[in-house]
């Protein structure tokens, strides 16, 4: 059985550009044709929300944070660029590229470069010789302050173009983050040290996490694009804008983490470990938010970047043994 998972987990990391966009064009089919079906899956939004959150949360190590004292100077870079530099850079190429475009795509992108790492970056980070250790306590910390990092600066920035209530969103992120993780994290401390041990939850319980979330991703996908298809298809132009946005903003972010992880004498291992969390942003609690607290064409950005994304991460994968190169030098 746990093979089969594997493969199958193996087969959507693979595919997962092609699945996604599948997904969106039968989700604008099912939107345009079948209206009020599209329109009665909406109820079901914050429990797929839920369910594709939950198994990521569960591979948060809580005794990571430890860690947190012996690594400040990496946590300060890697929550400064995701939670400072980022979100900027999201509101100036906004301001620069997207006049007069539709206020709630605005809010979407600005969310989109606002939310923190994806709970992948780990993988990534371990596949290109990095150190997991430094990526978990990333990861950890920057979900704790995404909390009150993403009300403000959606408040801050995304509020010139739509309303934002800095505490109807604060609450939306109980809901959608801390509430999972909290669960999440609940159920991993009750089976590793309550019930079956370490061995068990890494063999038995782990490889299931990665395909459950992953499918639920994709119904949340297809639950908000369909709920919008009219809206999508009316303003198909900016799918083109946010396609060339995210592929000149993404490597900015990338570099610019890496130039600055080299300028702080950083080693290979720990720069590669924020360069993947700085860059491979969290489409699920993005998505989450866009469709639970702003609407309309907000949940485009969250809905396009992840055919990107997995593209951009294989590219860094591939580049690393060069990049590695780069810091010996």
């Amino acid at each position: 059985m746990i093979k089969y998972v594997q493969g199958f987990s193996k087969f959507l990391k693979k595919y997962l550009p092609l699945i996604t966009l599948l997904d969106i064009v039968a989700a604008l089919f099912i939107g345009t044709h079948y209206q009020r079906f599209a329109g009665s899956l909406n109820p079901l939004i914050l429990p797929v929300v839920f369910l594709m959150l939950l198994p990521m949360m569960m591979t948060i190590v809580v005794e990571e944070l430890k860690l947190v004292v012996r690594d400040r100077k990496i946590i300060l870079i890697a929550s400064l660029i995701n939670f400072v530099l980022s979100p900027l850079v999201g509101f100036a190429w906004a301001k620069l590229f997207f006049i007069g475009l539709d206020p709630q795509f605005i809010a979407g992108w600005i969310l989109k470069l606002t939310v923190p790492c994806s709970s992948m970056m780990v993988a990534w980070t371990g596949m290109s010789r990095g150190k997991t250790e430094t990526a978990l306590v990333i990861q950890v910390v920057n979900f704790l302050l995404a909390t009150a990092a993403i009300p403000f600066w959606m408040m801050l920035l995304a509020g010139t173009y739509v309303s934002i209530d800095f505490w109807f969103f604060a609450k939306k992120i109980l809901l959608v983050v801390v509430l999972p993780m909290v669960v999440g994290i609940s159920i991993r401390e009750l089976l590793i040290h309550r019930r079956y041990g370490r061995k068990f939850f890494k063999e038995e319980v782990k490889p299931f996490l990665p395909p459950i979330s992953s499918v639920g991703m994709f119904m949340v996908i297809f639950i908000a694009v369909a709920g919008q298809a009219g809206a999508i298809v009316d303003n198909l132009h900016l799918v083109w804008i946010l396609l060339a946005s995210i592929a000149l903003v993404y490597p900015l972010l990338l570099v610019l983490s890496l130039f600055v992880s080299k300028k702080a004498l950083l080693s290979y291992q720990d720069s590669i470990a924020i360069a993947f969390a700085t860059t491979a942003k969290n489409h699920g609690i993005a998505l989450a938010l866009a469709v639970s607290s702003i609407g309309g064409l907000s949940i485009l950005p969250s809905t396009i970047v992840p055919i990107f994304q997995v593209s951009l991460m294989m590219l860094i994968w591939k580049m690393s043994p060069k990049i590695e190169q780069w810091f010996k030098r």
